[in-house]
Parts: C-alpha cells; sequence; structure tokens
C-alpha cells in the first residue's frame, strides 16, 4: 500500500529519499538514483535512495560439531550467511520505514520492514496511550504493510495448499487404556480463493505452500516455495461495523491467495483515501468472486502488522531494534537438497594426524576479511526536488 492511513487521513510515502553511507547503508553499499513521481507534476531525481549490499549476517547459515565423545571431535563444518540486501526508506512525515529485501545462499528469500523516526503526540487521555513529554501522550496505533508476491514455481499453472500439524491419538493395542499423543501433518489443498483467504489460528500451525502439480525432486515429491509469517497481529477495527475500513480489507488477512489479473494490480489505491466507505479498489472483491486457484497463476496478497503503543524509549525517534517484521520464501522440496552445499564458502575441520593439530578445508576461499571499505570522504546532498 503506497499511502499510510490515519483513520481519517494520510501522507504520502512513496518516496526514497537518499542515503546515508555508513548509516542507513554499510560503506561498501552500491548505491542507485531512483525516478519517482508522486504528487509531483514531473518526475523528480532522488539521488541514492536505493542501495545493494553484502553482508555477513553474524549467524551460520549452517553448522554442525560431532563430537566423538572422548573429548574430541570428529568433524567441524559450517558455513557463514553471507546475504545479498537490496535497501530503500520511505518517510511518511514522521516514520520511516526500512524496506529490505535479503537474499541467503540455499534459496530463502527474507522480506523485512522495520520502523523508526518520531511519534505524533495528542493532549488525549492515558485511556489511549502514555505520556511521553510535555504532558502529551503516545497514541496506540498499528502499523500494517500488505506485499503483492507474484509466485510462479517452474511455470505460472502453481497450487497452493496448507500443510496442518495436527493431533493423533494412538491406542496401545494390548493395554486400550494407554494410549500416545502425537502429532502429524495433513495437507489440504485449496482450490477457490474464498478458501484461501486465511486468517491466523494458533491451534491449527500449517504451512503455506506453493507449488507445481507437474514438478518433483528426486523423492517424488511436488517443488514447491511456502511462505513463513514472522510479523503478523490481528486487526481489531472491524469492517463489519466501521465502514472506513473497506479501504484496507486486506488487513483481515495475514494470507490471501488470488489468481493473477491485470485488473488487480495491486490491494489499495491511493486514491481510497477519497472515499473510504466506497473504495476505489476494494480488497474483499478479489475473494469474493470466488475463482478456481488450482493449477493457475497465482499471487500471495501478504500481511505484516504490529501495534504500538508509545513509550518514552520511543523519545526522541523510534529505535529499529525490536520493531522489525518480516517474512520468508522458503524453497519446500523444491532443490534435492540444500543448494548452499555448492558454495565455496564453508569451512570442514577435521582432525589432523598430530595429536592437537587440525585439517581446514575452505574449498578454495581464501581466509582473511573479504570485504572491506575503501577510505573515501563523506558525502551527502539531500536534495530531491525539482523534474529530472
Amino acid at each position: 500500500m503506497l499511502n499510510n492511513l490515519f483513520v481519517d487521513s494520510y501522507w504520502d510515502v512513496g518516496r526514497s529519499y537518499e542515503l546515508t553511507q555508513g548509516i542507513d547503508c554499510p560503506e561498501t553499499a552500491t548505491f542507485f538514483n531512483t525516478l519517482q513521481q508522486r504528487s509531483t507534476k514531473e518526475p523528480s531525481l532522488m539521488k541514492n535512495a536505493v542501495c545493494v549490499f553484502e553482508l555477513n549476517a553474524g549467524i551460520p547459515l549452517r553448522r554442525h560439531f560431532d563430537s566423538d565423545f572422548a573429548g574430541g571431535f570428529n568433524f567441524y563444518g559450517g558455513m557463514a550467511d553471507h546475504v545479498l540486501v537490496l535497501r530503500h526508506i520511505n518517510t511518511v512525515y514522521n516514520y520511516d520505514y526500512v524496506y529490505d529485501y535479503i537474499f541467503h545462499q540455499n534459496g530463502v528469500i527474507e522480506v523485512r520492514v522495520g520502523l523508526t523516526g518520531y511519534i505524533i503526540t495528542s493532549q488525549d487521555t492515558t485511556r489511549y496511550g502514555y505520556p511521553l513529554y510535555a504532558g502529551e501522550i503516545g497514541n496506540v496505533h498499528q502499523h500494517s504493510f500488505n506485499y503483492k508476491v507474484d509466485l510462479d514455481i517452474l511455470g505460472t499453472q502453481n497450487r497452493f495448499e496448507t500443510v496442518d500439524i495436527v493431533l493423533e491419538n494412538i491406542t496401545n493395542p494390548e493395554r486400550p487404556e494407554l494410549h500416545h499423543i502425537q502429532t502429524r501433518i495433513e495437507r489440504n489443498l485449496k482450490r477457490t480463493e474464498r478458501e484461501a483467504a486465511l486468517q491466523y489460528d494458533f491451534n491449527r500451525p500449517k504451512y503455506y505452500n506453493f507449488y507445481n502439480e507437474e514438478e518433483t525432486n528426486r523423492f517424488g515429491v511436488n517443488r514447491g516455495y511456502r511462505v513463513q509469517l514472522n510479523g503478523i497481529a490481528k486487526t481489531l477495527l472491524p469492517r463489519q461495523d466501521w465502514a472506513p475500513m473497506r479501504g484496507v480489507a486486506w488487513q483481515d488477512y495475514q494470507l490471501a491467495v488470488t489468481r493473477r489479473k491485470e485488473s488487480e494490480p495491486s490491494s489499495s489505491s491511493i486514491y481510497n483515501q477519497n472515499d473510504l466507505y466506497e473504495p476505489l479498489v476494494d480488497f474483499q472483491t478479489f475473494i469474493d468472486d470466488d475463482e478456481n486457484i488450482v493449477d493457475e497463476d497465482l499471487v500471495a496478497w501478504v500481511t505484516l502488522s504490529t501495534h504500538h503503543i508509545p513509550h518514552s524509549e520511543d523519545f526522541p525517534t523510534t529505535a529499529t531494534a525490536g520493531t522489525q517484521m518480516q517474512f520468508f520464501l522458503r524453497p519446500f522440496n523444491y532443490y534435492d537438497e540444500d543448494p548452499s552445499v555448492g558454495s565455496s564458502n564453508a569451512i570442514l575441520i577435521t582432525p589432523g594426524e598430530k595429536s592437537g593439530s587440525v585439517r581446514v578445508e575452505r574449498f578454495g576461499t581464501p581466509t582473511g576479511p573479504a570485504c572491506v571499505s575503501e577510505q573515501s570522504p563523506f558525502r551527502y546532498n539531500g536534495t530531491w526536488r525539482g523534474p529530472h
């Protein structure tokens, strides 16, 4: 959604302004200019508005220490999680939203948004928030983001299923008074758009899997990608009782799957704020026509959301730590094995022939720092107005 809804008002969030080297992005990042036309007659050139960089995520992508249970080890194998990050930051008057698209070497794509900026305060009572400064409070509010994810798994004819984790009660045949409760999986193919409009139920944990019925891996399993949601929150404002919420109907669903249509390019519109009661784009209509989604070109609509109760540590600005939401696109039986095994960034350590010595295999990757920034003068312009 390109505009932020503040119940009855909005500010333009379609611009990504200049990024600061060493703060907004690492000094090793490559920066790109963008042309943007938002609330202006002509396009504006935004200098250094997007950056891309490689990053050591500070956690192993995979590792294992194999003990010999006699005070030594058989081997250690591991690989650092070096990722490629594409970043831009949008500013909506007082808030800044840090958007990241992160590519991991095992085929996982991570989509993340973090919140920062300053709080707009009011003189309401403390029923709506905590006192902050100058005798005013920070009102409770919610941040929500909707992503259109156009997945094509080895073609455009795809299926969507949930892989539910359910309980089963197994009775001991020899002693019927004894039983064992365990979990198992249950695959549920979603056949229509209404079936695929999902609200998370903690009593029914599940995977969300997109797959190609005609393609299998070497184990005979359908190749697919699953959506993993790590930043969800229930929206309490009801569309049924408060008509303005029709303009953001997508907030009701953590995930919805529909057929891809040129007539449904986005879940909302910048013009929805002109009439929230009869919005130009009502996302609910994408679902209500209830079309077949089996072996069709599918789109996933993913909602990230968080409730924010401002507190004293949000002054002077909200910090990104703890305010980040993300979802992942993860290979699900898509490969025959973890594709990162083909990377030369891994390391294998085995005991050497002499006591206390080790053999280190780096697979051709040189030792030492892989990326050192050059010393260059700090530059920042900050201007953006005017035609390109």
